[in-house]
């Protein structure tokens, strides 16, 4: 049934004066202005419904004061009234009567709960209805809601820590899809911005439509985040770890590639902001030598690459060149030099396996593999990245072979290598073979 059919609305009506009824009954002895105030809702409820045809519009229209009884009953922090009281809003929310202003007044309420350590659950599934079926969310109330998120993730609850994950991850697909749903209802218009070609600096959010504003100021403060400096727009964060941080912006960068290619603003972002945090982050792992140690000579020790952060910044590299090839050919260069370091025989074994699986998902695109060529390979003065890359897959499969004795020498010993990697040698022949063949247009 339909939120807005005349059944749907007369069943709404009811349960609000309901609500309001349990409210008043719950108020009467100890919160005596909750009480009134609830008892004030109810006639206003039936005042709007008495002189109103289109009730939903009015119940929008006067949301802030329908709403604030349930505010004023959440401040009680009485459990049994609060979670009386959410499940009253998200009703309202989910039949789309909430103003700004009224969002406004429920995110500072939720806020309130949130430093209380009441109802966190609760809490996440009422900022989840406001933001996946309102829109009238923006600038600094979003991002409180959305720090109100981060913040339960970083609760000692394993239960709220796990709900607050999932609530961020949606939320933040939820701001990049109003963008997206933004630039279709404008398309055709007004004029739009041409598609990025080759590099821009341009970064302005003032010609950004509201939701746009919104999606550009959070990727840059998960930018912000993951390279351990303060916020911008989300004011209020306590902490975040750099594993999380590299998962939002790998999930934005691979589902919304359209929004980095149309937006100059969000190219500007990719080239100036995530480019050079990748980049600063691999640090660890270009210096790192498996049996390497510090010596008196060595001016500091070598930070040793740490598994969880080199995982999710391959990933990140992969869906950059994948998407964004055409924007970042000169960045990538760089990402596809490091993916050859990545696969030297001093580097760690879980390193080179994580290295072969992010060349793995390159090599698997002809068009990808052509575009190296010539980007690169057929340039007097650029690096020979195919050329490289080949190499390096060459000389890994090579040492997977290669067992050491007990003397001093090397033999090669095939008997005693693993199915796996026997079938990695196999395939990754056979991949190469395969592409070399599509490479010519």
């Amino acid at each position: 049934m339909s939120t807005t059919s005349p059944e749907a609305v007369k069943k709404l009506l009811e349960n609000m004066q309901t609500d309001l009824r349990s409210l008043s009954m719950e108020c009467k002895k100890k919160f005596p202005p909750v009480k009134e105030a609830a008892e004030s809702g109810i006639v206003k409820i039936k005042t709007i419904a008495a002189r109103n045809t289109d009730i939903l519009a009015a119940l929008k229209e006067n949301s802030s004061e329908v709403v604030q009884p349930f505010l004023m009953g959440c401040g009680t922090k009485e459990p049994k009234i609060t979670q009386l009281c959410l499940a009253a809003i998200q009703r309202l929310m989910s039949h789309e009567v909430v103003s700004e202003a009224a969002a406004g007044n429920i995110i500072n309420m939720l806020w309130q709960l949130m430093e209380n350590g009441l109802e966190e659950l609760k809490l996440l599934q009422t900022v989840l209805v406001l933001l996946t079926t309102n829109t009238v969310v923006h600038d600094e109330v979003l991002s409180k809601a959305i720090v109100l998120c981060f913040r339960l993730h970083f609760t000692k609850d394993n239960i709220t820590n796990n709900t607050a994950a999932a609530t961020v991850r949606q939320v933040v697909t939820v701001v990049f899809e109003r963008m997206v749903a933004e630039d279709e209802k404008f398309k055709g218009m007004a004029e739009q911005p041409p598609a990025v070609q080759g590099n821009s600096n341009r970064r302005s959010v003032s010609t950004l439509r509201p939701s746009a504003k919104d999606a550009y100021m959070l990727f840059q403060d998960l930018c912000q985040l993951v390279n351990a400096d303060a916020p911008y727009w989300l004011v209020g964060m306590t902490e975040m770890t750099r594993t999380f941080g590299l998962e939002l912006l790998e999930s934005v960068l691979n589902d919304f590639p359209g929004v980095f290619l149309q937006h100059q603003e969000f190219s500007f972002l990719l080239k100036e902001r995530v480019c050079p945090l990748v980049i600063k982050l691999f640090s660890p792992n270009i210096k790192f030598r498996q049996g390497s140690s510090s010596s008196a000579a060595s001016p500091a020790p070598v930070e040793k690459p740490y598994f969880p952060i080199c995982m999710r910044l391959l990933r990140v590299v992969s869906v950059l060149i994948k998407h964004f090839y055409s924007l970042l050919v000169t960045e990538c260069e760089i990402f596809l030099s490091l993916l050859v370091k990545f696969l030297d025989g001093e580097k760690p074994q879980w390193l080179r396996a994580v290295a072969v699986e992010s060349v793995h998902r390159l090599c698997v695109q002809p068009h990808l593999l052509r575009s190296f060529c010539q980007s690169y390979d057929m340039k007097q003065h650029s690096t020979k990245v195919f050329r490289d890359i080949v190499n390096a897959l060459g000389s890994f499969i090579q040492s997977l072979f290669i067992v050491p004795s007990v003397g001093n020498a090397s033999s090669t010993n095939t008997r005693n290598l693993s199915p796996v990697l026997l079938f990695i040698f196999v395939f990754i022949n056979f991949l190469f073979l395969l592409n070399l063949h599509k490479l010519s247009p």
